[in-house]
């Protein structure tokens, strides 16, 4: 007795004692567990901003004081119960298999799985609803001291009621399907919705303020600074504080240049999000880290003759992780790690010609997005890759334009992120891994009427 796989659209049977032909398949011998991820979402948000504004203008100085009340309702609701997971090979357009028992014949006597499903329900009840409430007051002051000076303040004060109901599993009993060769040969059905839910509920409030200063030298130089002590709420969850320092100056001559630079310092208090526990993904893993990034940030358009122009954009940074813990675990190992998916330089260089008489323009577009770890743990680093991407835009008239563009136009392959489901220590030990690419080349068009 022995096992084999079972081709669902052709019924070709392949044992596993014939190994010529499962390395032959699909010409390069590989099945994989593929989640087929139902999941769906509705939600609803509102949200009101109400305020005024005083201006007053002084001999020599002008004042511009802004207060209101913002105010927002949103709810989310998630069923991703009817998740599972299924067998099929490595190709465009793959085949789904079943995995047989067979006998000495090579005949099947039992099957494991259910038309290529091996479990039911991976995301446990996989039903969940999120509620937020929250009311912020907030002041903005803008002064400015002749033509040289300007001061800026804010500060907004914030409470969020939030709650969150997580459906509760109910115990399912283990089928026994017809022609399985023994007890223990049997398809995982995951736990279903039992009907009620783990409801947490949460009162949080924050404040944040923000100073800035700008200083013009000259009509064409200016140099600023500013300091921001912010945050972002996660609902139920601990809030991220998040802290900024940055100072840069602005230069424009002419029509020739006008660029920008920026220094800054960014700081992420208890960064938090959730994803999956590799040894039981019915189990949410709770990540909360210290985030920091120091880097330089670079904003300039060249124009060299009327009709041509070069506009860059990049950032070069230095993002660390700092007092890491995983479920309220400290994990001192990753101090200093590099954050997952976060590249150290990335930057987009795009030309344009203007066409002449305002019919238009022509541009092109590469944008290069550094190398990236898969994990917070460093153990897997995705290469960098640059996209080419063109476009066009049309004026033809004074209310149509029509646009068009390509994008990855040489067909780069780029991978945004690895296999969430090895969670923050990924590895490729096999020779093998799982990672997400971006698209191929894409074309896409556009009319746009004004009236």
């Amino acid at each position: 007795m022995r096992f084999g796989i079972r081709n669902l659209r052709t019924g070709v049977v392949t044992a596993s004692n014939n190994a010529a032909a499962l390395n032959a398949l699909n010409g390069n011998g590989f099945l994989q567990q593929t989640t087929l991820n139902h999941d769906f979402q509705s939600g609803h948000d509102f949200g009101s901003n109400f305020g005024a504004r005083w201006e007053y203008k002084g001999d020599g100085f002008t004042n511009s004081l802004t207060a209101g009340v913002l105010y927002y309702d949103v709810s989310r609701f998630q069923n991703q119960s009817a998740t599972s997971a299924v067998v099929n090979d490595v190709k465009t357009n793959s085949d789904i298999y079943d995995v047989v028992a067979l006998n000495a014949a090579n005949n099947v006597i039992g099957t494991l799985t259910d038309n290529g499903q091996i479990s039911y329900g991976n995301w446990g009840a996989g039903i969940r609803q999120s509620k937020d409430s929250s009311v912020s007051l907030y002041a903005n002051d803008e002064f400015a001291i002749g033509d040289h000076i300007h001061l800026d303040a804010g500060l907004r004060w914030e409470s969020d009621s939030a709650e969150f109901r997580d459906g509760n599993s109910a115990a399912v009993n283990q089928p026994v399907q017809p022609g399985l060769i023994n007890a223990t040969v049997v398809p995982t059905v995951g736990s279903t919705f039992n009907g009620t839910y783990t409801v947490t509920r949460r009162t949080q409030d924050r404040v944040a303020w923000t100073v800035g200063a700008n200083y013009l030298f000259t009509d064409n130089l200016s140099v600023y600074a500013r300091y921001a002590d912010g945050f972002q709420t996660n609902g139920v969850n601990p809030t991220t504080g998040i802290e900024l320092y940055e100072a840069g100056v602005r230069y424009k001559y002419r029509r020739l240049v006008n660029a920008s630079v920026t220094v800054f310092r960014t700081n992420f208090r208890n960064q938090f999000y959730n994803f999956i526990d590799p040894l039981n993904p019915t189990i949410q893993t709770t990540f909360l880290a210290d985030l920091g990034t120091t880097g330089v940030e670079v904003d300039a358009l060249i124009r060299p003759i009327d009709w041509f122009s070069i506009d860059f954009f990049g950032v070069f940074q230095n993002p660390t992780l700092n007092n890491l813990r995983l479920n309220g675990v400290a994990q001192p190992g990753f101090d200093g790690n590099r954050p997952e998916r976060t590249p150290a330089t990335l930057f987009t260089i795009t030309p344009t010609i203007t066409l002449p008489h305002k019919v238009g323009e022509v541009y092109g577009r590469y944008k290069y997005i550094g190398n990236i770890f898969a994990d917070s743990g460093n153990g897997v680093s995705l290469p960098a890759y640059g996209v080419t991407s063109f476009g066009v835009n049309l004026n033809l008239s004074d209310r149509l334009q029509l646009g068009f563009n390509a994008d990855n136009v040489f067909n780069v392959l780029g991978l945004t992120e690895g296999n969430p489901r090895q969670g923050q220590t990924q590895n490729a030990a096999s020779g093998f891994f799982y990672a997400r690419g971006i698209t191929g080349p894409t074309y896409g068009g556009s009319v746009t009427l004004k009236f």
